[in-house]
């Protein structure tokens, strides 16, 4: 059921996505994302994405995408949307995500044995 649920509303949202309004494609896009970024929604997002127009969406949903807090995914989709998504903030100039630039390009160590930085002393 609960399969067959997530499905009638992925098709409404992709429905939804095809509208002439801006504000009803933009809360669409932000309804995929809030429900959680899958391979199947991120696939939607994708294609739509290729196609929009409108530079104010494509920074809504952008942002919808940067706050949306997944962790990290095995998905490919899913990845390579949150890279667009930096990419596309970045290109707007948005200044809250000028860190997410400079973790772009490095990747987290799975393991980190590095020593704990000494304690000034007190005297």
């Amino acid at each position: 059921m609960l399969g067959r649920l997530r499905r009638r509303e992925l098709r409404a949202c992709r429905r939804r996505l095809e509208s002439y309004d801006p504000t009803e494609r933009t809360g669409a896009a932000t309804a995929l994302v809030n429900a959680g970024l899958t391979r199947r929604s991120a696939i939607v997002l994708a294609r739509y994405l290729q196609r929009e127009e409108d530079a104010r969406v494509r920074f809504r949903i952008a942002l919808a995408v940067a706050r949306a807090n997944g962790g990290r995914s095995r998905r490919r989709r899913v990845r390579q949307l949150r890279r667009w998504a930096v990419d596309e903030l970045l290109a707007h100039g948005h200044p809250v995500h000028q860190r997410l630039e400079q973790q772009r390009g490095r990747k987290q160590p799975v393991l980190s044995f590095g020593v704990p930085a000494a304690q000034p002393s007190r005297s």
